[in-house]
């Protein structure tokens, strides 16, 4: 997988470099070839023409040697390429030289130099405000301070490496799963199994079904968290689909044998080794350890050396091979102390005080920077404030008076308006009123006089001639009754048309005329019409009006026609800033929820929706009260 981005990012690089094409194409040969690399490289360097040719050269050689575990040549070719990507300013390139040196130096137990390098990585990131890159070179220093035994550091860069990952809109698993392990196996090997493990299985998350063949080291970190605990079966388990995983890998990679290839398996075979020691098979155990050894000393990687020997002397002193056991105690021993002692330490310490500080110096140099800037800023705004202000004074004034001239013609402008306006209204309105009074005088001249036809020729039949025919009788009058009542609904409307607006006062009358015929015609019941005297100068749209009185008019009649009363009231009262109007009468009354209503209710609900009303209806068998509210 390394090996995959690190060509990506070399296909990327070049395919912008079209100078210097074939150089590209020779030295992306010499770094895919297994076996053709050092022809290709020799080729390559004849064709250098420019540094950037030369730096990228090099680039290419210090990644070839880290990734085939060839680490003297590794340091060589990366301090020649730093000067020259330096010189050339391929940032991208020399963080990458920076990240290969750091793992170079880890795995030859140079911490000292390995968290140089790193420190170096970051200050280049942060001047160049690449935030992915000191988030990579923060878990390349939780890993370097692991490998020194100093796990709280280790856990602190581990996991500013991971809040990193985690705070970016789009995540990148592998990424999260770095700062993850490095995290993980610190608390390991500080002897906090449980934390080893919750971060361990946190890699799940980001990696299932089949991507799990890309976190064959998390098989074998969380076997080596188990094994500690001395869950050997469990741990076994772990550890075997590990070197599965690492076979896969190995297969899909065409059979290479890089570094990954290496440690990995001097890993997983130390472990399984482990095991089968501490479960008393011997023999698997010697059969581990061998195969173990060829690739610890393959990878040339320090800590592999000092764990496998450490493993192993404890195998040899528990099968009684104490020769064995001294031997492998005294290369461990001798390993421990070429990585660990007071003066790494304190150099570790310098180097990261010396960042810190560095880091200090920049802060203070560009708060002391800003400062300055924002005196000169303020100064030269006091200056151009003071110029704004006096010439501000004198646009005010010229606004002003501009402003006072234009308020006046926008004045007479609007009043000029306002009376065009009144005029076109009063004109609209006189043409409304003239369109009403011809629709009125047709309606009363057309269709009232042929009413008046109607009801006179209907007359005429039953005078004329002696009707024996009691239903054809009683039709004819039905007819003549119908059309007197349309005759007095027809002058109703023509009443409503020829008025813009109606008052209470017009309406109480209308109502009062319509009452005093119903009572004429029902004597035996008694009606009352009470009007508040503060709504007798209310206004109503003709409209308003017109669906008011009809309102009245059928809870009359209905009160009238169904209800059987001796008393029915017509009350109009002002509330707040509305118009109560309550029809009451003292009948038998009628179930309102019933499913069928008469076509009067449905009505009177209609007349009073179309004007924004509201309409309730009570009944009881001691009479019925209809409430309006407008």
């Amino acid at each position: 997988m390394k090996r995959f981005y690190c060509l990506i990012f070399l296909m990327l690089f070049f395919s912008a470099q079209s100078a210097a094409q074939e150089l590209k194409e020779t030295l992306i040969k010499a770094f895919t070839s297994q076996d053709s690399s050092d022809y290709y490289f020799k080729i390559a360097k004849r064709k250098i023409k420019t540094p950037a040719d030369e730096a990228q050269y090099y680039f290419c050689k210090n990644a070839r040697c880290c990734d085939y575990n060839q680490i003297d040549s590794a340091v060589v070719y990366g301090e020649k390429a730093l000067q020259l990507l330096q010189k050339v300013g391929d940032i991208p390139s020399l963080l990458t030289v920076y990240n290969n040196l750091t793992k170079v130096y880890r795995k030859q137990g140079q911490y000292d130099k390995a968290i140089q390098y790193s420190l170096q990585g970051i200050r280049v990131a942060e001047k160049e405000k690449k935030e992915n890159w000191i988030a990579f070179f923060n878990a390349n220093l939780s890993l370097t301070y692991h490998d020194f035994e100093s796990y709280p550091k280790g856990i602190y860069y581990g996991k500013k490496a991971l809040n990193y990952w985690l705070s970016q809109k789009k995540l990148a698993p592998d990424m999260i799963c770095n700062a993850l392990n490095a995290i993980a196996i610190n608390f390991d090997d500080w002897n906090k199994p449980d934390s080893a493990l919750y971060y361990h299985k946190k890699v799940f998350r980001y990696f299932k079904g089949k991507d799990t063949i890309y976190i064959g080291d998390t098989y074998n970190n969380i076997g080596n968290t188990l094994l500690k605990q001395k869950k050997y079966a469990e741990a076994k388990r772990w550890i075997t689909s590990a070197v599965k995983i690492s076979d896969k890998n190995f297969e899909i990679n065409g059979g290479v044998k890089d570094n990954n290839y290496y440690y990995e398996r001097a890993t997983n075979y130390t472990n399984l080794a482990t095991i089968a020691f501490q479960t008393d098979d011997f023999d698997k155990a010697e059969h581990y350890f061998k195969i173990a050894e060829a690739y610890v000393n393959k990878s040339q990687n320090a800590e592999k050396l000092r764990d496998f020997y450490f493993q192993r002397s404890a195998f040899n002193k528990k099968r009684n091979h104490l020769a064995k056991a001294v031997q492998d105690q005294e290369n461990y021993i001798k390993i421990r102390d070429s990585v660990f002692d007071v003066e790494r330490a304190q150099i570790f310490s310098e180097l990261e005080a010396k960042y810190q500080n560095e880091k200090k110096e920049k802060q203070l140099l560009q708060s002391k920077t800003e400062i300055r800037e924002r005196e000169i800023e303020i100064k030269q705004k006091n200056t151009q404030f003071l110029i704004l202000g006096l010439v501000s004074l004198a646009l005010l004034c010229i606004i002003y008076l501009v402003y006072r001239q234009q308020k006046l013609k926008i004045k007479q402008k609007e009043q000029e308006f306002e009376l065009k306006s009144a005029i076109a209204k009063i004109e609209t309105q006189n043409r409304l009123q003239e369109q009403r009074l011809a629709i009125s005088r047709d309606l009363h001249d057309n269709i009232g006089a042929q009413l008046t036809f109607i009801i006179s020729s209907v007359d005429n039949i039953k005078y004329a001639f002696d009707i024996q025919n009691q239903k054809l009788d009683t039709k004819l009058s039905g007819i003549s009754d119908f059309a007197k009542s349309t005759i007095i609904e027809l002058r109703d409307t023509i009443w409503a048309m020829n008025k813009n607006e109606i008052t209470f006062e017009d309406l109480q009358t209308r109502v009062h005329n319509f009452i005093d015929k119903a009572q004429e015609a029902k004597s035996d019941i008694l009606f009352n019409f009470f009007v508040d005297d503060a709504l007798k100068h209310k206004k109503f749209s003709s409209i308003e009006g017109m669906n008011v009185y009809r309102t009245i008019q059928e809870a009359v009649n209905n009160s009238i026609k169904y209800a059987e009363a001796q008393k029915i009231t017509v009350e109009v009262k002002s509330e707040a800033d509305k118009v109560r109007i309550s029809i009451t009468d003292d009948g038998k009354g009628f179930d309102v929820n019933a499913p069928v209503q008469g076509n009067g209710l449905l009505n009177i609900q209609k007349r009073i929706a179309e004007i924004n009303g509201s309409f309730t209806i009570e009944s009881a068998p001691s009479g019925t009260t209809i409430r309006i509210l407008l």
